[in-house]
């Protein structure tokens, strides 16, 4: 009878750590369209390398250049991940003008392609209260594919 109530706990345990079809590793994002650009950003790639880490349903998404770490959840019972991060004192260039922000925030909502891709929506917003000029916001969509090991 104890050994049957033992594995009963072991097995609700195994059962709270959801495994998600999407492999951990480094990402090269793509944009695919420009939603929004009030920065002059299109001809950049902001955001093209990330590296991508699961625990269960939180999720990170750390990118070198420029260093950033968002941080997220997958939603329930899909395969869609809502990530945010934020980034102090980042130095852009914006419609021309050098640009000192105070920060900038970060958000992508995403769909599982296949376990070495996804794809989804990522949020740029720059903010400079000093500067008015440097306030813009940048939206797009965007293709990862897992990048070779």
């Amino acid at each position: 009878m104890r050994r049957a109530s033992a594995w009963s706990v072991v097995g609700l345990l195994l059962s709270c750590g959801r495994v998600h079809q999407l492999e951990d590793g480094a990402y090269t994002l793509a944009t695919t369209e420009v939603l929004r650009d009030d920065c002059g950003l299109e001809r950049q790639q902001l955001l093209s390398v990330g590296t991508l880490s699961t625990a269960g349903h939180a999720v990170s998404l750390a990118f070198e250049v420029p260093e950033a770490r968002l941080m997220g959840t997958y939603r329930t019972s899909v395969e869609e991940m809502t990530l945010d991060g934020t980034i102090a004192n980042f130095s852009a260039v914006v419609r021309g003008q050098e640009c000192l922000l105070d920060f900038v925030t970060l958000h992508v909502d995403t769909v599982t392609v296949d376990a070495g891709a996804f794809r989804g929506t990522m949020s740029v917003r720059y903010y400079a209260p000093q500067a008015d000029a440097c306030v813009c916001k940048y939206w797009y969509n965007f293709e990862a594919v897992r990048s070779e090991p």
